[in-house]
């Protein structure tokens, strides 16, 4: 009669360990980064389903010098022990993500789909978010990053492709225009001497609102779709240039 209960506490220790590593977030803030501020609202960590015994967080760090005119949020991914919170390795990228006047960045999702680069490795995604503007030009944009962690290191192999984004302009309740781009991703073929390429499927859909004081009309353009493939090449995959996200 024993054997059925250990196995049940033996199958909620993981969940126990999860809803407890947002407690480490203060102590690896001051590992990492002594005396910085934490934006803990927008933090995220989650254990690692091809791993329990590892848990990824994502710390985005505030600056003194942001206000409503723009700003902009360092990002340190991180690799600890599940069980004890011991960072076994982390990868911090200074102004992941900027943002201009009337802009807010939304928060981070931790991305554990299977993105299995090589029969052996499987990559960790992270997506960042923001948005904001006022009614003449609104706009968000999410990306993804992908990160390889290998003999205590971690490093990047897809650096904030942008998989969703949108545009809008209100003139009023029935006068606006927006478009909105969702990508995903499906993997290619992994063998033992390369890796997987990445195939991108895009689609993209318009809308316009349109009517007068009494009624609104509301019309959607047919999807507009793509497909692109990034190979691995030099130790990363290339993003052509209107789907990688920029600072400028």
């Amino acid at each position: 009669m024993k054997r059925p209960l250990l196995t049940l506490v033996a199958g909620l220790a993981p969940l126990f360990a999860h809803a407890g590593c947002e407690e480490h977030f203060q102590i690896w803030m001051e590992k990492l980064h002594p005396g910085q501020s934490l934006d803990r609202e927008h933090a995220a960590c989650k254990i690692w389903p091809a791993n329990e015994a590892l848990t990824i967080a994502a710390l985005p760090i505030k600056h003194a010098s942001d206000n409503d005119d723009g700003g902009s949020i360092d990002v340190d991914v991180l690799v600890a022990d599940t069980s004890t919170g011991t960072i076994a390795a982390h990868h911090f990228q200074a102004a992941a993500v900027q943002y201009e006047s009337g802009h807010f960045f939304d928060g981070i999702e931790i991305d554990s789909a299977r993105y299995q680069l090589t029969p052996t490795q499987r990559a960790i995604g992270v997506r960042l978010t923001s948005s904001g503007g006022y009614p003449a030009d609104m706009s968000g944009v999410t990306t993804l990053s992908l990160y390889l962690f290998n003999d205590a290191r971690m490093r990047t192999v897809l650096d904030r492709m942008k998989v969703g984004e949108w545009h809008a302009s209100r003139g009023s309740a029935c006068d606006s225009e927006e478009t909105d781009t969702k990508r995903t991703i499906t993997m290619g073929v992994a063998s033992a001497n390369d890796y997987a390429p990445l195939k991108i499927e895009e689609r993209t859909i318009d809308q316009t609102v349109s009517g007068n004081a009494e009624k609104c009309w509301v019309s959607k353009s047919p999807a507009q779709r793509r497909s692109v493939t990034l190979p691995y090449q030099h130790g990363t995959y290339g993003i052509p240039a209107d789907l990688q996200y920029s600072n400028d």
